[in-house]
């Protein structure tokens, strides 16, 4: 385990420490006191501790990793959540029941994301170059 202090006998890292850092990003690194009662620190002295120990480069190391790890699986939940999105927007856009105005709307969508804009007039040429392919692939997923 990393040693919290350098190499000259200093504290470890303990689990207590680790749960005060877990506690502290689930309170959205708001309350440490709070944090530090929840890793089971005494209440009485859960807002010096808390300051301290949150202090420690070491310590400070281990909750910058655990923020990464939070906002990687954030990032991973959010890129499903976009495919599940997309596809729906897909169905409404290709759904024959659908509302005209629906369908329209979902197109526009789908074409806006692809970065075909109408407003954007230095690109229109490159936009209606590349429409037909897009169209083309539009197509043929509705043959699957």
């Amino acid at each position: 385990m990393p040693k919290i202090g350098g190499e000259d006998g200093g504290e470890m890292l303990t689990e207590q420490r680790k749960r005060l850092v877990e506690e502290y990003i689930k309170l959205r690194c708001k309350d440490q006191r709070q944090a530090a009662i929840n890793a089971g620190y005494s209440p009485r002295s859960a807002a010096v501790q808390a300051c301290e120990i949150l202090k420690n480069p070491e310590v400070q190391e281990y909750l910058q990793e655990q923020k990464r790890a939070v906002f990687r699986r954030v990032q991973e939940e959010l890129a499903i959540s976009a495919s599940d999105a997309v596809a729906t927007v897909y169905a409404i856009m290709t759904d024959a029941e659908a509302k005209d105005a629906d369908r329209l709307k979902a197109a526009f969508d789908i074409l806006d994301r692809a970065g075909f804009r109408p407003g954007d007039k230095t690109d229109a040429g490159d936009a209606a170059a590349e429409l037909p392919k897009l169209l083309e692939a539009l197509e043929d997923n509705d043959d699957v």
